[in-house]
């Protein structure tokens, strides 16, 4: 390959880790926005969410003008194959962050309740899914990657004890019932992050091994 389609990987590769900066720091603020139900970085997740938009635009741009002027194959097509899937799954994240920063508005609205201490739980699980998941790519490591997919997991059993808990709530207390809506809400924003960190983790076994498990019951 030339040297220009060596510059422009490189460039791509950096600005789609720049792109997961940015929309891990969406994620955590919006993290801290639930544990204060403070208006502020919740407000904030939201004003940033259109700069997403462009960046994950861009990048698709980027990766397709690359596939028609370059043709790539076996080792560079994986990898652009692999960054624009990471590139729209980033770009979700973002959007359910941003549906959690909404939610956090409508609750701080809204008369007190406890926010259930496994909804903190949940979150730092996601959110260590994502860092975890960019790392493995960052890094070239499967065996990060692979341990991305065994942490979804505890996502799973933790949202159960979440809806179940939520639901008793809303009979024992009809009252708080838009209250817990919105945590039910939240709990749902935060399982489709780590599913979306599972995607990433798919994307980069299948970027270093040329192994698809997306819909394999568990890991050979």
């Amino acid at each position: 390959m030339s040297l220009h389609f060596i510059r422009e990987m490189k460039r791509l590769n950096k600005h789609l880790i720049e792109l997961s900066d940015i929309v891990e720091e969406q994620v955590g603020q919006a993290i801290h926005a639930i544990s204060d139900l403070d208006k502020l970085p919740a407000q904030t997740v939201i004003d940033d969410d259109s700069g997403v938009d462009r960046a994950e635009i861009e990048m698709e741009e980027d990766c397709l003008k690359l596939l028609a002027l370059h043709q790539p194959v076996a080792n560079d097509l994986r990898l652009i194959i692999s960054v624009l899937k990471i590139n729209s799954d980033l770009e979700r994240i973002g959007d359910h962050a941003v549906i959690i920063a909404e939610e956090v508005i409508t609750l701080a609205s809204l008369p007190n309740i406890d926010v259930p201490e496994q909804l903190f739980e949940l979150s730092a699980q996601a959110r260590m899914m994502l860092k975890k998941s960019m790392l493995a790519f960052v890094e070239s490591d499967l065996e990060v990657a692979k341990n991305v997919l065994k942490l979804g997991q505890n996502i799973r059993q933790l949202a159960e004890n979440i809806y179940r808990e939520q639901v008793e709530s809303i009979k024992a207390s009809p009252q708080e019932t838009e209250q817990r809506l919105s945590i039910l809400k939240i709990c749902r924003q935060l399982q489709r992050i780590a599913d979306h960190a599972t995607n990433i983790a798919e994307d980069i076994i299948f970027l270093m091994s040329g192994d698809i498990i997306r819909h394999k019951s568990k890991l050979q």
